[in-house]
């Protein structure tokens, strides 16, 4: 089970969030709602819980450029990490070929708002039936199981892009 304060939550985000029983929900100044939820995994990595972390956009329009979204994420992200000493796990969808662009996005995100040694973060990229899949795991460098985990993912990362001979 994951702990969160929604108030610590609040405090940080330009938008209002609620929480109910599909995650954190959002609207933002255009409209447009975010669900942000996290799901446990079954793997453990070093010992400790993975929880996927999915960011979805509930319509499907285009939306503009918006920094307080990425604020809005951050706070949640940072919630669960002060919280938790658990791993956060990122995938990013494949369904509209942009998964490389997301990729990118979510990690600038972390790049521009983190402090430098807050987190450990690896990524790995793995060709599934001719979709390229952009992975990556987020642990708080507190975390005392960090190189285990570090370690359990590349070992997965490893195998997960290893080319059958």
């Amino acid at each position: 089970m994951i702990d969160f304060s929604l108030q610590n939550i609040l405090q940080n985000s330009p938008y209002d969030i609620t929480l109910s029983e599909v995650g954190f929900v959002f609207q933002t100044d255009n409209g447009i709602h975010y669900r942000v939820s996290f799901d446990e995994e079954e793997i453990v990595l070093g010992g400790c819980k993975t929880y996927q972390f999915i960011l979805y956009k509930v319509e499907n329009v285009r939306a503009p450029h918006d920094p307080k979204i990425e604020t809005t994420v951050l706070a949640i992200i940072n919630e669960f990490f002060r919280s938790n000493q658990h791993v956060l796990l990122y995938i990013c969808d494949t369904s509209d070929g942009k998964e490389s662009g997301r990729n990118r996005l979510f990690l600038r995100w972390f790049e521009r708002h983190a402090p430098s040694n807050q987190f450990t973060i690896c990524t790995a990229n793995a060709k599934v039936e001719d979709e390229t899949v952009y992975i990556a795991i987020i642990v708080d460098n507190r975390n005392p199981n960090l190189q285990a985990i570090t370690d359990d993912f590349n070992a997965t990362a490893e195998a997960l892009t290893q080319k059958p001979e």
